[in-house]
C-alpha cells in the first residue's frame, strides 16, 4: 500500500525546488579570450558572410543577418555554404570546416567582405558570388 505524502514532505520538496530555481547556472564560459570581439550570445542579431578559395576562384556569399550568434549556428551556415558550393560548382569542399565570418554590424561585415574581394582580385583570382544560399 502506497503512502500519500504528508505536508512536511510537500513543504520540503517545495523548498528544494525553490532553491534549484534560484541558483544561477551560467551557460557559457566566463574566461573566453575572444569574447570581446564577438557579439553577445544573447544580444542582437549579427551579420555573417562565408567564403572559400578553391580552383583559382574565390567563392563568396552575400551578407546574411542571423538571429543566433552561437558557434553551432555559425557551423550550420558554414556547412550549408559548403554544400551549396559543392552542388553548384562541382567542388568537393569539406562540410565540417568553418567558412563563415561573423560581425557585430552590417557595416563592419560589408567592409571586411569588400577588403577580401579587393585582396583576392589583386592576386588575379576569379571571384564567384554565390549569393544568398
Amino acid at each position: 500500500m502506497m503512502r500519500h505524502p504528508t505536508k512536511r514532505h510537500l513543504a520540503w520538496a517545495a523548498c528544494v525546488l525553490a532553491l534549484l530555481a534560484a541558483s544561477p547556472c551560467p551557460a557559457v564560459a566566463q574566461d573566453d579570450p575572444i569574447a570581446g570581439f564577438l557579439p553577445e550570445a544573447n544580444g542582437p542579431a549579427t551579420v555573417v558572410w562565408c567564403s572559400v578559395q578553391a580552383d583559382q576562384r574565390l567563392f563568396i556569399s552575400d551578407l546574411i543577418r542571423v538571429a543566433s550568434t552561437s558557434r553551432v549556428a555559425l557551423g550550420v551556415y558554414g556547412g550549408r555554404f559548403g554544400r551549396t558550393v559543392n552542388a553548384r560548382y562541382g567542388l568537393h569542399l569539406g562540410l565540417e570546416i568553418n567558412y563563415c565570418h561573423r560581425f557585430k554590424t552590417r557595416a563592419a561585415a560589408a567592409t571586411a567582405r569588400a577588403a577580401m574581394i579587393g585582396r583576392t582580385a589583386a592576386q588575379n583570382v576569379g571571384i564567384v558570388d554565390v549569393g544568398v544560399y
